[in-house]
């Protein structure tokens, strides 16, 4: 036996069952009908056989939990459906170019963040970096410094270098930070 297809009178009263009852055979003979006609839709816009069948499953599940929205005053059902599948259209298309975006901008930090090997670096500038490194720490207050050097440049953990100074762990953190904190400040001016 051969189906008619669905008039527009047909796709608003199945609506209203799904909203009403939750009715899953007017859910069916919805989904039968429709989801042909709207994968047709999304695929001569999108190109693309699987984005399409995802916005098209999108739509429907939408329809499933929205029919109780449909107004049939403002307007045919099939229109409300296609409305509904433009919007997950749009939706979905902002989220991919989102993820797009995000993962160029990941193709990018290897080369801006690269930095050239050490050994590439030319020995004078490792003098001239050495040289205004001591120049700072110089100007620090010797606990300070003392506590920068052993951290930062002989690799000592800050439980040992308490233990070396014989002062509390959070005595040689305050210092650290504070140390860090002028540092910083006198390589921005």
């Amino acid at each position: 036996m051969i189906e008619q297809p669905l008039s527009c009178h047909d796709v608003a009263t199945l609506l209203f069952r799904i909203a009403e009852s939750r009715c899953k055979r007017s859910y069916e003979q919805l989904f039968k009908m429709i989801a042909p006609m709207l994968l047709n839709y999304t695929r001569q816009q999108l190109h693309d056989e699987s984005l399409a069948m995802e916005i098209v499953q999108e739509t429907m599940l939408k329809v499933w939990l929205k029919a109780h929205l449909y107004d049939e005053s403002k307007g045919a059902a099939t229109t409300w459906i296609y409305s509904v599948a433009r919007n997950v259209k749009f939706d979905t298309l902002r989220k991919l170019k989102h993820q797009n975006d995000w993962v160029q901008g990941d193709d990018l930090w290897p080369v801006l963040c690269e930095e050239p090997e050490p050994d590439r670096l030319p020995a004078e500038f490792h003098s001239i970096v050495r040289q205004e490194l001591n120049k700072i720490l110089d100007e620090l207050p010797s606990s300070q410094s003392e506590v920068v050097r052993m951290i930062c440049l002989q690799g000592e953990s800050h439980q040992a270098v308490a233990q070396a100074l014989n002062v509390p762990l959070g005595t040689v953190k305050s210092r650290l930070r504070l140390a860090l904190q002028k540092m910083k400040e006198a390589l921005d001016d």
